[in-house]
């Protein structure tokens, strides 16, 4: 990694990370900021900055493989939860050049646990929170708690390599951030559900149309929602594909809850071909991830009494198991914003 004018890391500590292939421009210039701050902060002997950079940089790591996995972190998500959650998606990662050695999995999991740890030693020792006195941090324990993030996110990132190795990575690219005319996304997403197997592919590919579906970009909403709404073809349409693009009308990107009323007439017929215990999963896990969202973010984007309402109205095309998930997650979702007059959990 070079940087001009960058500062000069202490020799006991090589913080470079080596870049995953496919990982988006934007994350990485978000890993490579925090390398920097990290850097700095051992320079200047900030030892309670460098343990909060430290516990930073795992979680910056942990979501971006949450998002390369297709899954997005609320904005309130436990650092532990997170961790965890990627720690999970990276272990069952199949491939080649994956070792099964239990001794390897045992070294991996000790990594994850020191990682997991960070947390509660960067409320007691590191910045983030406001004290009356700083206790002194032990120079065993900066080492450690260094050591141990280094070396999580050296593993996590190998890992997170041979995911989007096989990843139609420029069809996810432009549904970030190019731009489409009528009908040229119809052909290559369809080509792109017909040759991919993977389930993280196909989330991929779900949450990137329903978050740029919910930018208000015409073409990805009738060709990569109103079209796969249309249909009840679960080989062209796969319920994997399904179940994302519907998560991905509710929460964008950055975690923060999305509707519409383009979207309320859309997600409930998204997910209705599937099985009902296949359509009541995706609605609880949408109840999980808006379970942890800032109760702001959720406000904002529920306020308009007319969207629940829109929302209660299309339970009709959900079979009855799935209709009482999606009730249930309506009624909680008024609870929590508080709304008043015309409930849509109520008849």
């Amino acid at each position: 990694m070079t940087v001009p004018d960058g500062p000069t890391n202490p020799p006991a500590y090589q913080l470079t990370l080596g870049r995953a292939p496919g990982i988006a421009d934007e994350a990485w210039k978000v890993i490579e900021e925090t390398q920097w701050r990290l850097a700095r902060a051992l320079e200047a002997v900030d030892h309670p900055l460098a343990l909060g950079v430290a516990k930073e940089m795992v979680e910056t790591i942990a979501k971006i493989v949450l998002a390369t996995r297709g899954e997005v972190a609320g904005t309130q998500m436990d650092y532990d939860k997170c961790v965890t959650a990627a720690h999970k998606a990276l272990v069952r990662l199949p491939g080649q050049h994956l070792s099964n050695e239990p001794v390897l999995k045992q070294l991996v999991q000790s990594a994850k646990g020191i990682a997991t740890q960070l947390a509660p030693v960067r409320n007691a020792y590191g910045t983030g929170h406001g004290r009356a006195e700083q206790p002194d941090i032990p120079e065993e324990m900066l080492h450690l708690c260094l050591d141990g993030a280094l070396l999580w996110s050296r593993w996590a990132l190998r890992r997170l390599g041979v995911l989007t190795l096989g990843m139609p990575e420029p069809l996810i690219r432009d549904l970030e951030h190019g731009t489409f005319y009528g009908g040229t996304l119809a052909p290559r997403l369809k080509a792109a559900l017909q040759t991919e197997g993977d389930s993280a592919v196909l989330r991929r590919l779900g949450m990137a149309v329903g978050q740029r579906a919910m930018r208000n970009t015409y073409v990805v909403q009738v060709e990569g929602v109103q079209a796969c709404a249309d249909s009840n073809d679960l080989g062209v349409w796969p319920p994997t594909y399904r179940a994302a693009l519907f998560e991905g009308l509710f929460i964008s990107a950055t975690g923060r809850p999305t509707v519409s009323a383009w979207s309320t007439g859309w997600a409930a017929r998204v997910i209705a071909p599937l099985k009902e215990d296949q359509a009541s999963a995706a609605i609880k896990d949408l109840e999980i991830k808006l379970a942890d969202t800032d109760i702001h973010d959720l406000t904002a984007a529920f306020e308009n009494e007319t969207f629940c309402q829109l929302l209660h109205e299309s339970c009709h095309y959900l079979s009855l198991q799935a209709q009482s998930a999606w009730m249930f997650l309506l009624d909680d979702i008024v609870m929590r914003v508080g709304l008043t007059g015309p409930q849509p959990g109520s008849d």
